[in-house]
Order: C-alpha cells, then structure tokens, then sequence
C-alpha cells in the first residue's frame, strides 16, 4: 500500500513486530554458510557416529568366555596395544605350558570351563584352552587365604590362595587327549552365614568327555 514501508525495510523478512513472518538468514549466517558450507554438518555428524561405533566395538575384541580369568565384567576401553594383546596367539601348549600362568601365556584367550559347583558364595570351576591342551583351576567368591587347588594325577598339582579381591586361578596342568582333573576350593574361615564351616571344601571334576564342540 502507499505510504507503507512492511516488508521493504524488515531485515528479517517478518512483518514488524507480529513475529509471523518468514524468517531469512541474516548477512552474518550467510556468510557462515559460504565459508562452511552443509558438509560441516553433515561431517559433525559422521565423526560422531563413528566415535560411539568404535567405543562399542573394541571392547568386544577381547571376546571370550564370560567366565574368564581377566575379572570379567565391563572394563576400560582397551587401546590398541591391548585389543593386539587379546588377539595374539598362546606361546605354549601341552607340556611347556607346565605350571605357566594361564594369562601371561594367552591361554586363556578362548577357554572354557568344562565344570563348575558352588558352595555358599564360593564357585569352583576347571578351565581349559583349546589351543594349548591345558587346565586350570579357578575360584570366585571366596575371601583372603581361602585356596583353589587342581590335580590331574597324584603328583601333577597346582594350588593357589587368594591374597586380594574375592578371584584366584591357579597355574595350568597339561592336558593330553584323555585326562581326568579334579580342582578343590578350600575356605579358610568358613562361610557360617551359609552354613560353612572353616576348612570346607568344594570338589569338582573334569575330563576330556566334557569338552564342548569346538
């Protein structure tokens, strides 16, 4: 209309100050966008997803069974060096595994636990490698000086006493294509809120039959 100004002088395209206009960039987010353009968007985006990918994924690189002889449960996230640790192959098997620690070793990298029982809180279970033909014996929910011992024959043994934590494993015994193991948890105090006394123990045997398919 003559003699009205609207639009022709409203920076921002509205229409005074009813607020129902369209609203236009300004000059200074125009410029923005010249320099930057929508692919800085759209890059924010892909580089966040990717962070969340790899977050979720590295930690998986360990695998492994559940019940492993790392502590188990949801830990940092590994860095390189640790997801190539978890993948690198065992530096024993059979007889030169003899008394080696199951970890240092990586024998525990894809072992399994052929057996397991529970008394009170404490659970003890024969683990074996696959790929170094070994067992061991492990012992959750126990308490300081409580012991995990694993025999494969009279004079073939390993024992161990948890000194920290609740968690102890003991060193591995080779393990030939048949072979019989018996890992024994003892506690030292007893547990009396579950009826334990000092000393009890807690057997449980394995042998080559109880090998899930690989």
């Amino acid at each position: 209309m003559p003699g009205s100004r609207g639009d022709a002088e409203d920076p921002h395209g509205g229409t005074g100050d009813s607020g129902t206009g369209t609203r236009t960039a300004t000059p200074d987010e125009r410029s923005w966008l010249k320099r930057h353009g929508p692919e800085t968007l759209i890059g924010s985006v892909i580089v966040a997803a990717v962070t969340t990918v790899l977050t979720v994924t590295i930690p998986l690189l360990a695998g492994g069974d559940p019940d492993d002889d790392r502590g188990g449960g949801a830990g940092p996230v590994l860095t390189p060096s640790a997801v190539t640790a978890a993948t690198e192959p065992p530096t024993c098997t059979m007889i030169d595994c003899d008394g080696l620690d199951p970890k240092d070793t990586h024998c525990d990298r894809g072992a399994v636990t052929l057996a397991r029982e529970m008394a009170g809180s404490m659970q003890v279970s024969v683990r074996y490698s696959p790929g170094c033909r070994t067992v061991w014996g492990k012992l959750t929910g126990a308490e300081e000086g409580d012991t995990i011992e694993i025999a494969t024959s009279p004079a073939k043994k390993e024992r161990k006493a948890v000194r920290t934590g609740h968690t102890q494993y003991t060193a591995m015994l080779p393990a030939g294509q048949t072979f019989s193991a018996q890992a024994i948890g003892i506690s030292l105090k007893g547990q009396p809120a579950h009826g334990l006394p000092p000393g009890h123990q807690v057997p449980v045997g394995a042998g080559q039959n109880d090998i899930p398919p690989l």
